[in-house]
């Protein structure tokens, strides 16, 4: 599980267009400066299929290389939980990495801090302001996901190494 949300990498579709995960989430489509045009419907499919979230896509605009277009992609707001626990695994990949041991139950302060971070990350990839969406509704959730996860990983001896944002 851990995996999945600690890197971030491009993974090509069947259409040849690119999705970007950055932790499990997907964030962008490429077109990869192809010649031929988007049929949204079908990389929304596409990107459901692969990640199990359902997004829309914001908007294509031209990239950096000569060519490609690149649309940023909205995970529907129905799926933030699922988006915030996917931020709290990667969190626990963090922890286990820069300390060597599980979240002690009573680390509040990191409990708080990532829950902030990450939270506001979840409401950028939903696309959505932060106001819109109860934090409590989440904070209790997300700290035992983390917790949960640092265990099993110290627990199996699992180290994978997290991709910096």
């Amino acid at each position: 599980m851990a995996e999945e949300t600690s890197s971030t990498r491009w993974i090509r579709l069947s259409s040849g267009f690119d999705v970007e995960l950055v932790h499990g989430i997907p964030a962008r489509l490429s077109n990869n400066g192809l010649d031929t045009s988007a049929d949204d419907a079908q990389l929304v499919e596409e990107v459901a299929g692969l990640t199990g979230l359902t997004v829309t896509i914001k908007g294509w605009t031209a990239s950096s290389e000569a060519g490609e277009q690149e649309a940023e992609l909205c995970v529907d707001i129905l799926e933030f939980g699922i988006v915030l626990q996917k931020l709290a695994l990667t969190s626990a990949v963090l922890f286990v990495d820069h300390y060597h041991k599980p979240i002690d139950p009573d680390a509040v302060d990191w409990d708080s801090a990532e829950f902030a971070r990450d939270f506001n990350h979840a409401a950028v990839c939903c696309c959505v302001d932060t106001d819109e969406i109860k934090r409590e509704d989440y904070f209790d959730d997300y700290v035992r996901t983390m917790h949960v996860e640092t265990q099993r990983l110290v627990k199996d001896v699992i180290t994978p190494i997290v991709d910096a944002e």
